[in-house]
């Protein structure tokens, strides 16, 4: 009987999964290409109002098909709002992140905390993800074929980047008389790709970089090995070193549940050499705005191919050496991966501490440990977040209210372009650190329930969600990560919404 009522609640609903599944399609394809057509003057502007457009589309038309189904008899009512009705752990934490930002925003001292001061990512903004989450996590399922179009956007910019980098401008995406070279000269900021800032591609690729990664080692289709690799080749152009940090925490945090499985081991071999070969092909090219684009090859890039070559060649000797036969997953296996994976953060923590290093990101981390914290680490990103810690402790319960950072931080970033012959000043509207940024504006309770809407739908996941949820959070986790060094942008927080609600769903409703 129970299996029957199931059944045909289902099919009940089943115009508004539809209607979900368009609406997702739409978001993993038209919605990640479109924002470049106004231009880079605008494309902030462009990603936010598309995104708005199509959501409040999507809601509208969510309600109108279940009044639609109801009054013509084709579902019950109560049918209809039965998946909207239920509660889990990880909406209750959503209920209470949205309501302390409603609170943060009537109790802010500033006017526009509804639009935002500078980011579009006011309060309409938190109760439009809210709202979409809400709506996707009751009737969204995931669908392989979603999988195919985000890889097509990825393949895409990947194209679009590397004409970019040669000095081209397709599709008129730079203002006239300037290219990607000549970002921070005649221009402020750099682009590559379709969705603007590096900064906003790099939190896009860390989600799909991962999110391929482990469609690969669960499903074994090469086909994903294309994505994953043209995606970590855009990031090669683009030197973003939060992205790189992202993808390698992701992959990282999620060795212990993907190699406690069978077949997984040869086919991170090939995975990884995929990985490596991308980024050697990235750094053996070199253009700037005077040299067209030629072959430059250093240790760095000569190393990554020659270690991508012997990956390859040992998956392939691997696959046909020792075949993994199918098998379940193996849980102490995956506690001896848990420990091994501590166990190599320790030892990375131990050597970044005693070995001397003097330059780059390495120095900066090394003088850290030390306790030696100049506010020029990170290109200023200490000095960000030491102005917002402070800005945190005057108001630690309700923030500035939300997307207000500008009206409250006191600095900007100045230097001198002798290209340009002008001074150039940057203005600081982000703290450069999504869970941050949240506690400013919002503040420490809204942060501790964003965190856990997370924790609890990862939680929810591992322990009833099937594949997909693994899937879902290895990109989720490359985002999480990367968003902590880096401004959060909708063109790919969008997408990070969507991949959370899908997430939470499958560990309710598993869809293997």
């Amino acid at each position: 009987m129970g299996t029957l009522q199931g059944k045909k609640s289902r099919k009940e609903t089943a115009p508004l999964h539809t209607l979900t599944t368009g609406y997702l399609a739409v978001m993993c394809s038209a919605f990640l290409l479109f924002p470049a057509a106004g231009g880079y003057e605008r494309i902030g502007d462009w990603a936010y109002f598309l995104w708005r457009g199509l959501s409040l589309a999507y809601l509208v038309l969510l309600v109108l098909t279940a009044a639609e189904v109801s009054l013509t008899g084709g579902g019950r009512i109560k049918a209809l709002l039965a998946p909207l009705a239920r509660l889990s752990v990880p909406r209750i934490c959503l209920l209470v992140y949205v309501g302390w930002s409603v609170l943060a925003a009537c109790c802010s001292p500033y006017e526009g905390v509804w639009q935002g001061l500078s980011r579009h990512a006011g309060l309409s903004t938190i109760l439009l993800y809210a709202a979409v989450f809400w709506a996707v996590s009751a009737y969204g399922r995931w669908d392989d074929r979603l999988l195919w179009a985000l890889g097509a956007v990825t393949v895409l910019n990947a194209g679009i980047g590397l004409l970019q980098y040669a000095g081209y401008n397709p599709l008129g995406l730079f203002p006239e008389g300037t290219g990607y070279h000549d970002a921070f000269i005649l221009y402020n900021g750099q682009f590559m790709g379709t969705l603007g800032n590096v900064d906003t591609l790099s939190a896009f690729l860390c989600l799909m970089v991962p999110l391929f990664y482990g469609a690969y080692l669960l499903s074994g289709r090469r086909l994903a090995l294309i994505p994953m690799g043209a995606g970590m080749f855009t990031l090669g152009l683009a030197q973003v070193s939060s992205g790189f940090v992202g993808l390698a925490g992701a992959i990282v945090l999620t060795v212990p549940a993907y190699y406690s499985r069978p077949r997984c081991w040869t086919r991170g071999l090939a995975a990884a050499g995929v990985l490596a070969l991308a980024l050697g092909a990235a750094t053996l090219l070199e253009a700037d705005a005077q040299t067209p684009l030629h072959l430059a090859a250093g240790p760095v890039s000569l190393g990554l191919l020659a270690l991508g070559v012997a990956a390859a060649a040992a998956a392939i000797w691997a696959a046909r050496t020792w075949p993994e036969e199918p098998g379940p997953f193996r849980p102490r296996r995956c506690r001896g991966l848990c420990a091994g994976v501590l166990c190599a953060g320790a030892a990375g923590l131990a050597a970044a501490y005693c070995i001397p290093f003097s330059a780059g990101a390495a120095g900066e981390f090394h003088a850290l440990l030390h306790g030696q914290a100049e506010a020029f680490f990170g290109s200023g990103r200490l000095r960000i977040w030491q102005e917002v810690l402070r800005l945190i402790g005057e108001r630690p319960l309700l923030g500035g209210g939300p997307d207000t950072l500008i009206a409250r931080i006191g600095f900007t970033f100045s230097r001198y372009s002798e290209e340009a012959g002008m001074m150039i000043q940057t203005v600081t509207d982000a703290a450069h650190n999504e869970c941050l940024n949240i506690a400013v504006n919002q503040g420490l309770p809204a942060l501790g329930a964003y965190l856990a809407l997370l924790g609890t739908a990862l939680y929810a996941g591992i322990r009833r969600g099937g594949v997909v949820s693994l899937l879902l959070w290895t990109a989720l986790a490359g985002y999480f990560i990367q968003g902590c060094f880096t401004i959060g942008d909708c063109g790919a927080a969008a997408l990070f919404w969507l991949f959370l609600a899908l997430c939470e769903r499958d560990s309710n409703h598993a869809n293997q």
